[in-house]
């Protein structure tokens, strides 16, 4: 089957872990490879309890590890470096020989599929029961039991734990490291020390377990002690080889921090000199009101994790915590972190870079009461996706247009969603919410755009022509390219479609023949427009310049200029509108002379990211052309001189009878557009106004390259991942939201996995 880029760029650009090198006066010496990673998908450690009561890894466990083994590099669920230390029964532990024999079946089957695996290294401290290992009682840094009781031991209150001697302190470092020494000789690719869910290490750093008063308590530079010296014993043995994982915003084990981010921002400045392979970092989603021992809830002190320590860390940061392809993606290249780590969707997707990679839809049932603890059933035995016919591969080809790369050829047209609600033009949030949410297309074409009052056609549109617009559409363009999609805006002028009731400005246009009818906006007939001087031909031009340098300030990626859809451009260029006896009127090439003068000026700008949207059989604003085959024939291959990105044909199906000023209907004129005018322009042609079928055999046969949808956009937020995998469609419309209101029918439609829900 013919392949297609991955929709999550940023998950499969290669990354390097651990490598260490010395550098010397005059040479550099090599002391850890590093390991490369192909994807930066990595699986998450999770305690699946499928061992024995003797904690030995089996059969069934290599099989479900290297089921999982495409991940960048897959660590295992937390395995007891203590006997000290046993909280879930059936779990693989490393604290004896026999435990470390087993675990070479799991890392030699990881191996054998090309994997990289670490082991997790645990010990609980006192989230663990007596009754759980044969009577020892548990360890902590102070005598201070967790509140509440332990599942595990039969829902036994948590006992108050054994506050650690010095010598019993050291006793624990030694167990880590004889764990680690075991690890290396099973075959494990490096250790990973769980730092966080309010295990010994956790209760350490965070002064609501942690009363000590000598020197690895008290101060945050004192809590960090236990977790630094660990790291540096096991750094000796395994270099560049040793992660470790924290959570510092996680309540597990009834855990808190009276000054968090002074104690994580230490612990991290002083991580990045230990050489680490990486740091785990996860974003916790506890309630905000979850509060303890008088200090407020850590996602109060802490919303953001990422933001409030990446700064401090240079090594390589893997995220982790609700993560999902499409948020690592973005989050990986806005820089939150370089590495995602997915925990759930491992359960039931052992396939899931594969998914990943082409786009195929995530299994999203999990059979919960399988999650921990059985045998195969919920654990080897979910299936890898097969891939589905695709109808739409043409769709989802790369194109080039201009100097930009588009990874498919699905692009969203401009359509004014009336959501504007500023009284001088100024996008919003939930326009910026809007468009990222689209952003998978190709590229995004924002909404016609007014370029002045002057052209303003009707409430609830933008506007690009202040300092404020330029503020408003950045917030859009950002969400756009956080998202990692592309998107240029729509540069309009209404000429006559506009009315003198919304700013007191008489319209204007080519020459002044009124639209004849009634102005929807208004209801009242439509105004005679005044008759443009070429003075203000000129300053016209020159505002549709502006708009670009100010469209180009906000961070949009190029432009497309409305020359159709009886827009003053397409007043301009049929002369049903423009009666003009000087240079912009009379001749084909005169009518074109506006549109290619615009062009030739905003190439100055954004050469070869110019777009130019046109409609030669649309009567819309009352506009029929003489000849129009000719006229477009002529436009076209102006066009094809100029640095275009590309030029958008729509294909309208008006009646027929659409007929006026003499002249006939021009769907009698122009029966197909594609074949009559396709040989005249040598772009990147886009059709708009085709179904998704009618794109891939027009596309296949050439008639044009690439497509713009609009109505499906509406309902799809997610249409590229429906046509790449031939799921439903949502063709449920609301006409009543089409055109103004509020988050209803704009932002509140669901992904395919979730509408199906």
């Amino acid at each position: 089957m013919e392949t297609i880029p991955t929709p999550y760029p940023e998950l499969f650009k290669p990354i390097t872990i651990g490598k260490i090198v010395k550098s010397g006066c005059f040479s550099s010496t090599v002391v850890a490879q590093g390991l490369t990673l192909n994807t930066r998908i990595v699986m998450s450690a999770m305690g699946r309890m499928r061992s024995n009561q003797e904690g030995l890894a089996n059969d069934l466990i290599a099989e479900y590890y290297a089921q999982r083994a495409s991940a960048g590099f897959v660590v295992t669920e937390s395995s007891p470096v203590s006997k000290r230390s046993n909280q879930h029964p059936n779990s693989p532990s490393i604290y004896n020989d026999e435990q470390a024999e087993a675990w070479k079946k799991v890392t030699s089957a990881v191996h054998a599929k090309k994997g990289i695996i670490f082991l997790q290294l645990q010990h609980n401290g006192r989230q663990t029961h007596s009754s759980l290992q044969n009577g020892l009682e548990p360890w902590a840094p102070s005598p201070i039991r967790v509140r509440g009781t332990n599942r595990m031991a039969g829902n036994k209150e948590y006992e108050n734990p054994h506050e650690m001697t010095l010598e019993e302190i050291r006793f624990t470092l030694n167990e880590f490291k004889e764990a680690t020494e075991r690890a290396k000789k099973a075959g494990f690719d490096g250790v990973e020390v769980n730092g966080g869910h309010g295990f010994l290490v956790d209760q350490f750093l965070r002064d609501s377990s942690n009363k000590r008063t000598d020197q690895y308590g008290g101060s945050p530079q004192n809590r960090c002690k236990f977790a630094i010296e660990l790291l540096q014993i096991l750094t000796s043995i395994f270099p560049g080889r040793v992660a470790i994982k924290l959570t510092p915003t996680c309540h597990s084990g009834d855990m808190f921090d009276s000054k968090v981010l002074e104690t994580y921002q230490f612990l991290f400045r002083q991580l990045s000199q230990l050489q680490l392979a990486y740091v785990v970092l996860k974003k916790d989603a506890d309630d905000e009101n979850s509060e303890g021992f008088g200090y407020p809830a850590s996602l109060k002190q802490i919303p953001c994790v990422y933001t409030a320590f990446r700064q401090f860390y240079s090594g390589v940061l893997v995220g982790n915590g609700g993560i999902t392809p499409e948020s690592a993606d973005e989050d990986i290249r806005t820089g939150k972190y370089d590495i995602a780590m997915i925990a759930k969707a491992y359960i039931n997707n052992p396939d899931l870079v594969e998914r990943a990679r082409h786009g195929y839809p995530l299994n999203h049932n999990i059979d919960w009461s399988t999650a921990f603890g059985g045998a195969a059933k919920g654990y080897t035995d979910y299936p890898r996706y097969e891939p589905k016919a695709q109808p739409y591969l043409e769709l989802l080809k790369p194109i080039k247009v201009g100097d930009l790369e588009l990874a498919n050829r699905i692009t969203m047209s401009a359509m004014g969603r009336v959501r504007c609600t500023d009284p001088d033009l100024t996008p919003n949030d939930i326009m910026a919410t809007y468009y990222a949410q689209r952003a998978s297309a190709g590229l995004i074409v924002a909404e016609s755009t007014n370029i002045n009052w002057t052209g303003y056609t009707y409430p609830g549109s933008c506007g690009i022509f202040t300092e404020s617009h330029v503020k408003g559409w950045a917030k859009v363009t950002k969400a756009v390219h956080d998202k990692g999609g592309k998107i240029f805006l729509q540069l309009y002028h209404g000429g006559r479609l506009a009315s003198k009731k919304f700013k007191d400005i008489q319209p204007v246009a080519p020459s002044a023949i009124a639209i004849r009818g009634t102005n929807r906006y208004t209801q009242a007939p439509y105004e005679i427009p005044k008759e443009l001087t070429a003075q203000e031909i000129t300053q016209t031009i020159n505002e549709f310049i502006a708009s670009a340098q100010k469209s180009k300030d906000a961070g949009f990626d190029g432009v497309e200029l409305a020359a159709g859809h009886g827009s003053l451009i397409d007043q301009f260029l049929r002369n049903s509108a423009n009666k003009r006896t000087d240079q912009y009127g009379g001749s084909v090439e005169n009518r074109s002379r506006f549109l290619l003068d615009i062009v030739r000026g905003i190439a100055k700008i954004f050469p070869n990211r110019i777009g130019v949207k046109v409609t030669p059989a649309g009567p819309t604003g009352d506009l029929l052309d003489s000849d129009p085959v000719k006229l477009y024939s002529y436009l076209f291959q102006e066009l094809s001189k100029l640095p275009l990105a590309y030029v958008v044909l729509k294909h309208d199906d008006e009646a027929e009878g659409a007929e006026g000023f003499g002249f006939p209907a021009a769907k009698k004129q122009i029966p197909d557009v594609f074949a009559a005018l396709r040989p005249h322009y040598k772009g990147v042609l886009i059709a708009n106004h085709v179904s998704q079928d009618e794109a891939v055999k027009g596309i296949q046969s050439k008639q044009y390259d690439a497509v713009s949808f609009a109505r499906l956009f509406i309902n799809n937020p997610d249409l590229v991942h429906r046509l790449r995998n031939n799921l439903e469609l949502n063709l449920e419309y609301d006409y009543s939201t089409f055109f103004g209101g509020g988050e209803k029918g704009y932002t509140d439609f669901k992904p395919y996995h979730e509408w199906k829900k």
